[in-house]
Formats: structure tokens, sequence, C-alpha cells
């Protein structure tokens, strides 16, 4: 890993938890890329997702205070996060995600 980004979290900020059929799930912000490049926020119940499907995809209120991301080594710029494939938001320099 090269970089850890953070940004604090407006009032009223929206996470999405998904739940993949496999058993996987993720609490993400809605702008968060999959390793394919599609906004989380896009996705919907019944759309493919690192391998498995997504059987639950809701919006809820986050309570923490920041959002992270991290920026790995390598030329991909994607990592996995509680077992799913994902696209880093940052860029090196940075410094700060992008929700």
């Amino acid at each position: 890993m090269i970089e850890i980004g953070s940004m604090p979290v407006p009032a009223g900020h929206m996470m999405v938890h998904l739940v993949l059929a496999d058993g996987r799930e993720l609490l993400v912000s809605p702008g968060h890329r999959t390793a394919d490049g599609r906004p989380i926020g896009t996705l919907e119940r019944g759309d493919s997702l690192d391998g498995s499907t997504i059987t639950r995809w809701d919006l809820i209120p986050y309570v923490g205070e920041w959002t992270y991301d991290l920026l790995p080594a390598g030329a991909t710029g994607r990592y996995w996060a509680n077992g799913i494939l994902l696209s880093s938001t940052l860029t090196s320099g940075l410094g700060a995600s992008v929700r």
C-alpha cells in the first residue's frame, strides 16, 4: 500500500450496505467504484459483482465521522475490501478520497 486517504463525512451522508449471494458484504460510499469501474450507487439487487450476485442493496445513514480509501502499490489501483474487489478512488499524491 502506498497511501491511505480520508475525508470528513458531511451530515446526512449515506452509505450502501450490500450483501452478495455468497455471503460477502460491504458498507461503502455510493460513489466508490467496483473493480470494473461502476459506481456502487448505480448497482441494484440482482446485478453481478465480483463473481457473485447482489442480494441486498440498501442506503443507510453513516454514523462515522470519516470515510477512508486505500491506494495499493501496483498498476491496477484495485484492492479487496471484505473480500470484494474494488477500485481505489485515490491517485498518487492526492491524499484524500473522492466520495
